[in-house]
């Protein structure tokens, strides 16, 4: 399932080179604004608009960061709550991604060209199941909540930094998107591994 996901987001972000294709996704992807917009006139394009923006990204160079971490991060994950349980954490990364700029920047109208939400459940996941790893700036004697709080404190950070350089943030998608992601797939991680072995 790890690498099917791997050749989906590396064929999205493909596709997205064609100028057609970018032109007519921006239509589909979500934004908070846009969500809100079109629940009342198309719901069907407001409930799955996440999942779109999972393959509307912008470049090939963000599908290869995002495919290396899931190759690195899904496989071992996938060992564990096996491949359905990758596919939730996906899934649910998404939407609870874009639950958390509908909740803390509801007039947002950037479209998240990126699958931030899903590849940081992803990453949530493992490192609640495999911990923190080594050569990170955390406590190893932390719990793991608190670790993976305080790697996201530091990624936010440096995010920030690096936003100001390039000349700006948008808080909604380069910040509040990922760690909506992470939260979901860290507070799901046990649950779904859990659920594996009673189906087994």
């Amino acid at each position: 399932m790890t690498d099917a996901l791997v050749a989906l987001t590396v064929f999205g972000g493909l596709m997205m080179l064609i100028p057609s294709v970018f032109a007519a996704s921006k239509e589909f992807v979500y934004s908070p604004a846009g969500f809100l917009a079109a629940v009342g006139g198309d719901p069907l394009v407001a409930l799955v608009s996440p999942l779109v923006s999972h393959l509307a990204q912008i470049g090939i160079f963000s599908a290869a960061f995002t495919a290396i971490f899931l190759l690195i991060a899904g496989r071992f994950l996938e060992r564990a709550v096996g491949g359905m349980g990758i596919m939730v954490l996906m899934v649910a990364g998404l939407y609870g991604g874009a639950l958390a700029r509908l909740l803390l920047t509801p007039a947002s109208v950037t479209p998240g060209f990126s699958p931030s939400g899903g590849l940081f459940a992803i990453i949530g996941a493992y490192l609640m199941l495999y911990g923190v790893p080594r050569g990170l700036p955390v406590k190893a004697n932390g719990g793991r909540a608190v670790q993976i709080a305080t790697i996201a404190a530091i990624w936010a950070a440096l995010q920030l930094v690096f936003a100001v350089v390039a000349g700006g943030v948008d808080f909604s998608v380069q910040i509040i998107e990922p760690l909506g992601g992470l939260v979901v797939g860290a507070a799901l991680a046990r649950p779904v591994l859990a659920w594996r072995y009673r189906r087994a």
